[in-house]
């Protein structure tokens, strides 16, 4: 079980829902006793017996001669690839769920990849054939078969798909990689193209049922490790899942397209076809396993040609709900193939005849008497179809003529006028160069004018502020000298004031002898007074200053 346990444990799926939940219940038990009893199985024989009796595993290497050999004997017998001295077909088997590692009954991706390039190294490989069986799987495993099936084509080896029941999601991917499709019964499964994602969660901090707690931890740079499993289980956000699922959907749904190009969105969204529903759409035809394998014979020795799928051409058709394709004798590949072969290399004939097929037999095919007809009326038609396109072609030859002479003559009388717009233009150039070399000029006279002024105006604004300097130390030594005098002036008339007092009153010894200025008056004292330099506003602030200290050492 160790395959399906891969396919648990993987978050990206192409895989079909009913089986994985069909499944659930029997993993979760496996995966237990995995656990618990530590159970290893290992693949031990090309015949292993699953668990409802069917045979999962089928591996053959077929001869040309019809000789089914089995490739292995539980690993022993891998030499057998080298051994081969005979051209040979590798069949192998995808069969149960695709996972990369594989598990107890079936191969994994990486097996089958080893497998088909140790096969493509043998010069007597003539191509292979992937027997499909399967509900889908890991979307990783479609990296191993593409590298598989590429290794293949480059040794110029097909590869042949054959769907024995079903073939869904991861499997049909893997069928689209193939060169042709081929079914083995009409109610056989396709489909389930799609990518889904399922798991359990638990957030950090929530406890098992034993009473232990789960608890998770990150470095403090690790941002966007398990980012988008956190953000599902912490704030049920599945938006970056889903951004990724979007971008390995998108990438299958292209795949699909480019491999099936009949293929509509109604074919690609999930839902799964009955085979006979999707013929010529999904799948190429319906053949028996032989088949398959003489068609891989024939497509390497050249008696056959490869099926090239285009749009809305059908291929395989189903005749009355039974295919027309069967295993003949001489391992030829069936009527119904060669028709499409037939209406690949002639097609201008099957178009002519309005059929999509002809009945082949020994001889060729032969046309009947209402075959002709169609032929010799649509024979007539297209005579007279080349008749008119023949006139029709002279008639437009004429035209051409008429027009490429009426071409020529405008041609001509294009160069005349460019010629003359050319020279205009060298007229204007000249002149505008020379009118701009005036301006320059102009302008240069200009500037140099007013870098003139600009002198000027600096000149007097030196001149206006050496004058602004003087005019305010003039008004700060006459706001001084006014403070000075009128100090002086308030001492002048305390000075009188004492003076008339005393002519008043002369004392209290006036009675008894005047004094020496008796009848004279009150001896008048000379007051002196002092006063500092005065700004003279019609000198230069240099002068005035020159000036007050030629008084002040004047006067000390």
């Amino acid at each position: 079980m160790n395959g399906l346990f891969e396919i648990l444990s993987n978050k990206e799926w192409m895989i079909q829902q009913e089986f994985l939940h069909g499944i659930l219940p029997t993993l979760q038990y496996n995966i237990t006793n995995h656990a618990t009893l530590g159970i290893e199985r290992e693949k031990k024989s090309p015949m292993a017996i699953g668990q409802q009796g069917q045979d999962f595993i089928r591996e053959y290497q077929v001869t040309e001669d019809g000789n089914v050999l089995p490739t292995r004997d539980g690993w022993t017998g891998e030499d057998l690839l080298g051994k081969m001295k005979e051209p040979f077909v590798n069949v192998m088997p995808v069969d149960g769920p695709i996972t990369r590692n594989g598990g107890a009954c079936s191969y994994g991706s990486r097996d089958i990849r080893d497998w088909m390039m140790r096969a493509a190294d043998n010069k007597f490989c003539q191509g292979h054939v992937l027997h499909i069986n399967t509900p889908g799987g890991s979307a990783w495993a479609k990296n191993d078969f593409q590298q598989g099936i590429d290794y293949a084509h480059a040794r110029g080896q097909r590869v042949i798909a054959f769907i024995d029941g079903l073939c869904a999601s991861a499997g049909m991917y893997l069928a689209s990689l193939c060169d042709e499709v081929y079914v083995m019964n009409p109610k056989d499964q396709l489909g389930c193209v799609g990518v889904m994602a399922a798991f359990c969660t638990m957030k950090s901090g929530e406890k098992f049922m034993s009473g232990e707690t789960y608890r998770e931890y990150y470095a403090t740079k690790s941002i966007n490790k398990n980012k988008q499993m956190r953000d599902i289980a912490e704030d049920d956000d599945a938006t970056l899942l889903i951004e990724e699922l979007d971008t390995l959907e998108a990438e299958f749904r292209a795949d699909m397209k480019a491999a099936f190009p009949n293929a509509e969105d109604e074919h690609l969204d999930g839902k799964v076809f009955d085979a006979k529903d999707v013929m010529g759409i999904l799948c190429d035809g319906q053949m028996m396993l032989g088949d398959v394998i003489s068609r891989v014979f024939n497509l390497a020795n050249g008696s056959a040609q490869p099926i090239e799928r285009t749009a809305g051409r059908k291929m395989g058709t189903m005749a009355g709900g039974k295919a027309t394709a069967h295993r003949t004798g001489d391992n030829t590949v069936s009527t119904q193939l060669n028709n499409i072969n037939m209406k690949e290399k002639f097609p201008a004939v099957f178009a002519l005849l309005g059929v999509e097929e002809m009945q082949m037999q020994e001889g060729g095919a032969f046309i009947n008497t209402e075959l002709l007809a169609t032929l010799n009326a649509n024979i007539e038609v297209a005579q007279k179809e080349a008749a008119d396109a023949k006139a029709l072609a002279e008639s437009l030859t004429a035209e051409k003529n008429e027009l490429t002479a009426k071409v020529e003559e405008l041609t001509a009388q294009a160069e005349t006028k460019e010629a003359e717009h050319a020279k205009a233009i060298g007229d204007l150039t000249a002149a505008h160069a020379t009118a701009i070399e005036e301006k320059d000029a102009a302008i240069t006279a200009m500037q140099s004018d007013m870098e003139g002024k600009a002198k000027e105006i600096d000149a007097l604004k030196s001149d206006i502020e050496s004058k602004q300097i003087a005019i305010d130390g003039a008004k700060e030594s006459l706001t001084k000298a006014e403070g000075i005098i009128a100090e002086r002036d308030q001492q002048i008339a305390d000075l009188n004031a004492q003076i008339a007092e005393l002519q008043e009153n002369p004392g209290e010894g006036a009675q008894a002898g005047s004094i020496q200025n008796n009848g004279s008056g009150a001896e008048v004292h000379e007051v002196a007074i002092s006063t500092q330099y005065v700004m003279d506003p019609n000198k230069t602030y240099e002068e005035n200053m020159k000036a007050k200290k030629e008084w002040e050492s004047a006067h000390k």
